[in-house]
């Protein structure tokens, strides 16, 4: 344990007053503090004025039982340990002290390390509850809706919706442009529902291969396929009692696309290789940039599925599209970012806002976000200023410089577009899927586009570098 001995208090209760004064002693040794009652009504009363860390009882007691003991101490204060001690320790009786919450139960007789080795597990376990407990409240504090940063009167109409919506149990679908912050929405609609104390699960549907795809989401058993060497629990799974978050799900091949409706209908899912199904209670989001309606007029996603995803839908407006959005959006990065690095705040000069609020913003918030971290690299000073911002963002002057060096270069379209591309997937932080949808082209296609491109990496975001035209023979 992190904590000392001396951190915890333990109650002790037992009518047999030799009993309770021999777990006293065994536990103050130990450096416990120890509570001592002697009945069931006397644990009541210093439990509600002590507050310990853990309960141990005798089962077999005069009057109020253990296990009574134990069910009218978990409606008051039901994250208390109990262990139980008895003399007729059958497994009927552990299984009743388990089916009440208990963490343990010893048998007489039972010697001072058994004892022991029991309190510290059972404490241990209340210490990583707490910590758990902790963590998720953080989180719900970092993702919560109060965490959303916008003056936009279209993103604070989305946001409403998405209060309405966050503890009912109809799934959710989120729609917007790469970066707009569509996975920033769907933690705050789990962090603002009933489902906050269960897990938040997400998985971008568009970066697992195909053939892997299906056992990430649901599972498999042991022998499934070639190197299926143990079982394997799906995403669907380990999110029960929480909220899964199916990014990018335009993605998803259609022959998956049906197993995943027919585990949205019947809320069961059957791993690969299974015979039997398993029941999930899972809130589901789903997250898209490309426009669905326009995949099911093709043919590539299944109409069932998009009206049992989009009961209702939360549509993120583009960041070009709010522009009030933008100062404010980048004073909060500013001020993240300074504070993660160890840095005072950092102002943002008024020749910078106005360069960033002129610009475009095609990989949006995610786009703005990387412009203020490398604004913030090079600031030397206590001042942000347009020569700080990256030279996508710092002047079209420089840009139309660059193309009137391409032309004068006689710079060949594919080594124009080579550059392009670079200088787009820096922009986007290295987000494959996100350059792909500023460009206009499927993640396919630029993959391969990517694979035909030199290995030396652009040295700076948005420069076209020298041409240099191949020797002739």
């Amino acid at each position: 344990m992190n904590a000392a001995p001396m951190d915890f208090s333990i109650l002790v209760v037992d009518d047999d007053p030799e009993m309770v004064s021999m777990l006293g002693d065994v536990l103050g040794d130990a450096g416990y503090r120890v509570l001592r009652a002697g009945s069931g009504d006397a644990a009541l009363q210093l439990a509600a004025t002590e507050h310990p860390d853990l309960l141990i009882s005798d089962l077999r007691m005069s009057g109020m039982t253990g296990h009574q003991l134990q069910a009218r101490l978990k409606t008051v204060t039901p994250e208390l340990p109990v262990v139980i001690i008895t003399a007729f320790g059958s497994i009927q009786t552990a299984i009743e002290s388990m089916r009440l919450g208990a963490f343990d139960y010893i048998t007489k007789p039972f010697s001072n390390d058994e004892l022991t080795l029991v309190v510290e597990r059972a404490l241990e376990d209340r210490r990583l509850r707490r910590e758990v407990r902790r963590l998720r409240d953080e989180l719900a504090e970092r993702y919560g809706l109060d965490t959303i940063v916008t003056r936009s009167p279209r993103m604070r109409a989305q946001m409403e919706v998405l209060r309405q919506m966050a503890d009912r149990p109809a799934s959710v679908l989120i729609t917007g442009e790469s970066g707009v912050g569509k996975d920033l929405f769907a933690r705050a609609l789990h962090y603002h529902s009933a489902r906050r104390g269960g897990p938040f699960v997400a998985i971008n549907c568009a970066a697992i291969p195909d053939s892997l795809l299906e056992s990430e989401l649901f599972g498999y058993e042991r022998g499934a396929f070639t190197d299926a060497r143990q079982a394997k629990a799906g995403l669907f799974q380990a999110a029960s009692g929480g909220t899964i978050f199916l990014d990018e799900i335009g993605e998803m091949p259609q022959g998956l696309q049906v197993k995943l409706l027919r585990v949205l209908e019947d809320h069961r899912v059957r791993p690969i290789g299974a015979t039997q199904e398993t029941a999930v209670d899972v809130r589901v989001v789903a997250a898209t940039n490309t426009d669905l309606e326009a995949a099911i007029a093709s043919g590539r996603f299944r109409a069932d599925l998009y009206y049992r995803i989009a009961t209702v839908t939360i549509a993120i407006p583009p960041l070009r599209d709010r522009p009030d959005d933008i100062a404010i959006l980048a004073r909060h990065f500013a001020a993240r970012a300074a504070a993660e690095s160890g840095r005072k705040a950092l102002v943002i000069g008024d020749d910078a806002i106005e360069l960033l609020t002129r610009h475009p913003w095609p990989g949006n918030v995610r786009e703005l976000q990387n412009a203020i971290q490398h604004a913030i690299v090079l600031c030397r000073g206590d001042r942000i200023t347009r020569d700080d911002l990256p030279p996508r963002i710092a002047g079209g002057i420089a840009e139309r410089i660059n193309l009137e060096a391409a032309v004068t270069q006689r710079m060949p379209l594919e080594h124009l577009e080579r550059e392009y591309i670079r200088a787009t997937l820096a922009a986007v932080g290295g987000n494959k899927s996100e350059c792909a949808a500023i460009l206009g082209i499927d993640r396919k296609t630029l993959y391969r586009k990517l694979e035909d491109l030199p290995a030396d990496p652009v040295t700076e975001a948005g420069a076209i570098r020298p041409f240099r035209p191949p020797r002739r023979p």
